[in-house]
């Protein structure tokens, strides 16, 4: 019987940063066709800080231990794998499932890629929940074309920085909001930056293109803020809602008045739309070649320099809840990813 000892981040019930603890448990052992990694680093999502806040039916129960996506060295493998060797750096997600925050993980090889040379384990995390999920949506949502517009609503945030990249490769012409701190960093990025907080968004678009854009990306959420991001599209445009941020501080009743909103919008006689993306807690699981064929073409795009994801903050492992307030605080530039010491 296995009695090596590993720690992982637990959250024992639904509330604020601090109900996440750093404990010893029993080190996971790889079973037929999984095998066990020591992970370096760990993202931190909004996803994170949503299902750790509130309670949503059929979402992960407590305890349970948070983390999406992880990158680190490979370390025991079970039966039936031959594709992966000890000692070989690899990055996956869990599909909501959990389990990255954590000094060890156990997952099915199938759901893994191999980390090329030349990329650091932080910048890894920072890329695999954001930029797959700024992939599917603009490739398979908003189904964005060149020479379209594009407006993107917290572009300074780790999801928001990796569709301003993604973007910018796919010369896209865009623009992004922000606060004033991030002008620099969304011009950088290809962008046209709109400071969100001294400037009306929908004027600034309407002077700026004449008769709006063709897709606004809306990671904020919100009745007002998708009423008023929808007066920023052309006549058949897109609108995508893509997170629900503003949630930390208005609480999960605005969820369904933001659904309502989007229903509103996607039946006015504009010829505006509302697509919905598919879920990033599913589509990648049931669709295993398009997510590790998308995921090491990202990886391989950041060795060779072309993507450099934005780093807010690095935070030791058993300090997660550090890094979830700093998240609901929010003003952040780029991902919050955690490490484990060595």
């Amino acid at each position: 019987m296995n009695s090596a000892k590993d720690h992982r981040i637990v959250v024992q019930r639904r509330g604020s940063p601090g109900v996440m603890s750093w404990r010893p448990v029993q080190t996971p052992v790889p079973g037929a066709g999984e095998v066990r990694i020591r992970i370096e680093a760990a993202g931190v999502s909004g996803y994170d800080l949503m299902i750790r806040g509130h309670w949503f039916l059929g979402f992960t129960k407590t305890p349970y231990t948070p983390g999406e996506d992880f990158v680190g060295i490979l370390d025991a493998i079970g039966p039936g794998v031959s594709n992966f060797a000890i000692g070989q750096r690899v990055a996956g997600w869990t599909f909501g499932q959990g389990g990255g925050y954590a000094e060890m993980i156990v997952r099915p090889a199938e759901t893994l890629v191999s980390v090329p040379d030349g990329v650091a384990p932080i910048a890894v995390a920072a890329i695999i929940t954001n930029y797959l999920t700024a992939s599917l949506v603009l490739e398979k949502t908003a189904k964005v074309r060149p020479g379209e517009r594009l407006l993107i609503h917290g572009a300074t945030g780790g999801l928001g920085s990796a569709l301003l990249q993604l973007g910018s490769l796919a010369g896209f012409e865009m623009f992004g909001t922000g606060s004033e701190k991030s002008t620099d960093f969304i011009a950088g990025n290809g962008a046209v930056p709109i400071n969100y907080r001294s400037e009306n968004f929908v004027r600034c678009i309407r002077e700026l293109t004449g008769d709006g854009v063709d897709v606004v990306i809306d990671v904020v959420g919100g009745p007002r803020q998708l009423w008023r991001s929808s007066r920023c599209l052309r006549r058949g445009g897109r609108l995508v809602m893509l997170g629900m941020a503003s949630i930390y501080k208005s609480g999960p009743a605005i969820i369904p008045f933001s659904l309502l909103t989007a229903g509103a919008v996607a039946i006015l006689p504009n010829g505006v739309s509302v697509p919905m993306s598919p879920s990033m807690l599913s589509f990648p699981a049931k669709n295993l070649d398009w997510y590790r064929d998308t995921l090491t073409d990202l990886l391989e795009k950041a060795a060779a320099g072309r993507l450099r994801p934005a780093i807010a903050a690095e935070i030791p492992m058993p300090e997660a809840s550090q890094a979830h307030a700093m998240l609901e605080v929010g003003g952040l530039v780029g991902k919050v990813v955690l490490t484990n010491s060595k």
